[in-house]
Order: structure tokens, then sequence, then C-alpha cells
């Protein structure tokens, strides 16, 4: 066997693998996402930046570890069109200014849409053929295109509620 032949049926168990353990791991967060969600939080930039810098770093490596999959530049179209979904969703997030800080309730119905797309893409991921991979990888895009268009929504409204006190 040669080695690139090696190292990319080791990149498809290890992606395997890492899909598998990954899903009780989003569900398990997302319950908590969820709970947290419920109530009336503060409202910070630096987080919505962490939560984009981790969407983007969870399609990064998943397209780096699904090499098997038929990836294509036609996925962005997925990104955008998540992007536009999640930017338009971000509105019916609830702010309001309270002792100088932003104030948020946010939609459980995206949380769960959110994760109910991240939890298809996983499993798919996990155990479907190459060709079903590539529809997983779809809805992968879209996941974080929503995550992005959402975040940089509450961002730029977080702003200009801080600018407006």
């Amino acid at each position: 066997m040669s080695e690139g032949l090696l190292l990319k049926s080791v990149l498809v168990v290890l992606g395997r693998v890492i899909g598998f353990l990954s899903i009780p791991m989003f569900i398990v967060g997302f319950i908590f996402l969820i709970k947290s969600i419920k109530k009336s939080n503060t409202l910070r930039v630096r987080s919505h930046l962490l939560s984009i810098f981790f969407s983007l770093a969870m399609l990064l490596v998943n397209v780096i570890f699904l090499n098997q999959a038929i990836t294509s530049w036609w996925l962005l179209v997925f990104l955008f069109f998540g992007f536009g979904f999640g930017f338009l969703w971000g509105l019916t997030t609830r702010m309001q200014l309270q002792n100088g800080q932003v104030m948020g309730k946010r939609s459980v119905l995206f949380m769960i849409f959110w994760m109910l797309s991240l939890a298809l893409t996983q499993v798919l991921m996990t155990f479907a053929s190459r060709q079903v991979v590539a529809v997983g990888m779809g809805t992968m895009f879209f996941s974080a295109g929503t995550s992005l268009g959402t975040n940089i929504n509450l961002i730029s409204r977080i702003i200009i509620k801080r600018m407006m006190a």
C-alpha cells in the first residue's frame, strides 16, 4: 500500500471517528445553549466573534477530514444562502439597552434548526457514502453561513445600539 493511500485511509477513519464522537457533544452542547438562550442575556461582540470563528473552524476541519467527499465550489452557494438566511434571522433577536449593556433574547427556534442541520451533517459524514456525504457538506456550508449571517447581524446591531446610547 502506498503512503498516499495509507494516509487517505487513516484520514477517512479519523474523520468518521471524529464525526461519531462529535454527535453526542453537539447534542449536549446545544441543550445547554438552548437553556441559556431562553432568558435575556448580555450580548457581547466578543462572544459573537468567537461563534463566527468556531463556525468557520468547524467547516474547515470537516472539509479537511472529509476529503473523500465530493467537494466543489458550488457548496459556496449554500454558504451564501445560509448567510442571507442567518442575517435575516438575526433580526428576530430582541435587543434593549439596560444599565449601559445591550441585552438580547434570541430565538430558540434558530438554535434548534442549526443543531438539526449540524447533527444531520455529522450523521451523514459518519455513516453515509461519498455521494451522500457531499449532501451533508452542503448542509454544513449552509449552517456555517447561517451562523455567520446571524452573528454579523447581531454584532452590527450591538455596535449601533451602543453608539446610540
